[in-house]
């Protein structure tokens, strides 16, 4: 019997309408490095790249592009749009594709993108999601997020957070947005776009280790548990040494989620148990959380536990001190 093959990446492209979500994409299709790429666009999105490789008028889906490239006009439904795009690849009527591109539109909300990856199983089984990328304009960025949930919710579900137009925006309007940042996506990493750090083969790189966006460079580790907040999302985040049992574990969230229904926007963690020496990577987004998967290695040589929690209000805060509470009654086991 042959092995399943395995699940091809998906990378998510969001960003508030004007931030440049269309210019990078047209330069990651362009790239050798994203040769053979398909790209799903919604068809109320911001198409407007002046390129061969985005969708012709009049031209009817799918298209194919420069580059070994294909691209398909999607709706709504990402499930349909996905399935779709994988029979006309088993029909051989496109090419074989290595990821799917996926761009959101500038107003859309990623949360329940992120939540399908995780409740469709025919998805699980055929795509997995490898990063959200998501643009944030470099000068208008700070005022965009104070003004529009779209635009907190699509930083704080960011694995990378790529500032555009940076030359354009002042030193002063530029720490402004790196502060809110780091206050509303702390666990992302931070890139400025037209850096060698942005470049674009460098958007290849796994931001999102199974579930879990990697850590910032630079990001402090000094504080176990801590809470940010800047009145528009609320993170919170815990980092712990102790290897508890991933059934105590399991039954701890299982009680967050019933307390806190409808107020958690993302949970995501890597964890240390005492049942494997492999980590352990939970994601939930909402009120749904995907099965818990095992990593063959640790990213790097941190082996403890980091959990971060996002919500809209103060029930990430709340949500965190909870599972503290419920975990600290149970002994540590000796590493």
């Amino acid at each position: 019997m042959s092995a399943d093959p395995q699940p091809i990446p998906v990378i998510l492209v969001t960003g508030f309408l004007g931030a440049g979500k269309t210019t990078l994409i047209g330069q990651m299709l362009d790239h050798p490095a994203f040769a053979g790429s398909a790209l799903l666009v919604n068809e109320v999105g911001e198409i407007g790249i002046d390129q061969d490789m985005l969708i012709r008028a009049g031209s009817p889906p799918p298209q194919l592009l420069a580059n070994g490239c294909v691209c398909c006009v999607m709706n709504d439904d990402l499930g349909l749009a996905l399935r779709d795009l994988d029979l006309r690849r088993r029909e051989r009527s496109i090419p074989p594709f290595a990821r799917v591109i996926v761009e959101t539109t500038g107003v859309a909300d990623p949360a329940p993108i992120l939540a399908r990856f995780i409740a469709d199983g025919w998805i699980q089984r055929h795509f997995v999601l490898s990063a959200v990328l998501t643009l944030v304009d470099g000068v208008l960025g700070a005022r965009t997020l104070e003004a529009y949930p779209e635009a907190v919710s699509q930083a704080a579900h960011a694995d990378a957070l790529l500032i555009s137009k940076a030359d354009l925006a002042t030193a002063e309007t530029l720490d402004r947005l790196r502060d809110l940042m780091s206050v509303n996506a702390p666990h992302a990493k931070l890139l400025v776009r037209g850096t060698e750090a942005a470049s674009v083969e460098r958007l290849l790189e796994p931001f999102r280790l199974h579930g879990l966006p990697a850590p910032r460079d630079g990001a402090s580790q000094e504080h176990p548990h801590h809470h940010h907040h800047h009145g528009l999302a609320h993170t919170t985040s815990w980092r712990f040494d102790e290897r508890l049992p991933w059934p105590v574990i399991a039954q701890a969230f299982d009680a967050i989620i019933n307390r806190h229904r409808g107020r958690l926007m993302r949970i995501k963690g890597m964890l240390a148990v005492s049942d494997t020496d492999r980590p352990v990577v939970i994601d939930g987004v909402q009120d749904i959380f995907h099965p818990p998967r095992l990593l063959d290695n640790w990213p790097s040589e941190d082996r403890s536990s980091r959990i971060v929690m996002i919500s809209r209000d103060a029930s990430s805060a709340e949500a965190m001190d909870y599972l503290r509470r419920l975990l600290d009654l149970v002994p540590a086991t000796a590493s």
